[in-house]
Order: structure tokens, then C-alpha cells, then sequence
């Protein structure tokens, strides 16, 4: 992992770590990262820079939002 992502994980609650770690290491390797060198939070409002990983961040908000959920919070958080 890398620094960023270090950093991050220990202030993550621990039923999302491996969704937002991917999204992490997804958006470290976008171009709008790595040779424009814009911050992520830059990158990932915008949907054209952020295409690639557009399903390694619908698995990260399905995780949060079965957090929300009453009905799968009895069931648990599904592992993606």
C-alpha cells in the first residue's frame, strides 16, 4: 500500500477498509493523478478523470450505504 493509503487506513472504520483501499490504489494510477499531479479529491469530483474507476467506487458507496441500511445492517456488510 502506499502512504496515502497507510495513512487513511487507520482512521477508516474497518467494515470498508478493502473497498476504499482499492479505490485508493485505483485512483493513485489515473492519469489526472499521475502526470497532472491534481489531488485526488480534484480528480475524483470530476467523472471523466475518475472513469476508470467508476466500479472500485460504486463498490465503496454500496459498502458505506449497507452501513445506513437497517436491513442489511441486521444481515451484515456484504463483502465485495
Amino acid at each position: 500500500t502506499t502512504q496515502y493509503a497507510t495513512q487513511t487506513l487507520s482512521k477508516m472504520a474497518k467494515k470498508c477498509n478493502e473497498a476504499a483501499l482499492s479505490l485508493l490504489a485505483c485512483m493513485e494510477k489515473t492519469d489526472c493523478v499521475m502526470k497532472q499531479n491534481k489531488n485526488m479529491e480534484e480528480c475524483m469530483k470530476d467523472p471523466i478523470e475518475s472513469d476508470p474507476c467508476t466500479a472500485v467506487r460504486n463498490a465503496y458507496y454500496n459498502c458505506k450505504h449497507s452501513q445506513l441500511n437497517m436491513r442489511t445492517r441486521i444481515r451484515g456488510v456484504r463483502q465485495y
